[in-house]
């Protein structure tokens, strides 16, 4: 896998370097969406992330960067078959890695 955008090549470092937020994203939404409720946004997820968790992570100036939230719902859909359609996405400025074509989503005004 080769990182389409400065923005995606950090994403992947801080991944690696703090699996546990995966981890703790895909219980947030796991938990919204067995309430019943069908769609979220990921930035309500970061943000309980940030503020239950007080997370501790590695690199960068930010603990928790919002570059990342864009790849983070896109690789949360794509590895959780049961979270499939829970954030809305749009296309990217530069494709990334993850998730679906640009070709296939509507516009946005997202820099990822």
């Amino acid at each position: 896998m080769t990182p389409q955008s400065k923005l995606e090549a950090s994403f992947w470092e801080f991944h690696r370097a703090n699996p546990l937020v995966y981890s703790r994203l895909v219980g947030l939404a796991t938990q919204w969406r067995e309430s019943g409720v069908l769609k979220v946004g990921i930035n309500a997820l970061f943000e309980r992330l940030r503020w239950e968790m007080s997370i501790r992570t590695h690199g960068g100036e930010f603990k928790l960067n919002n570059n990342h939230r864009a790849f983070y719902a896109r690789m949360l859909m794509e590895n959780e078959p049961e979270l499939a359609g829970l954030f809305a996405l749009r296309k990217q400025k530069v494709q990334s890695s993850i998730g679906p074509s640009n070709d296939s989503l509507p516009e946005g005004t997202h820099k990822v």
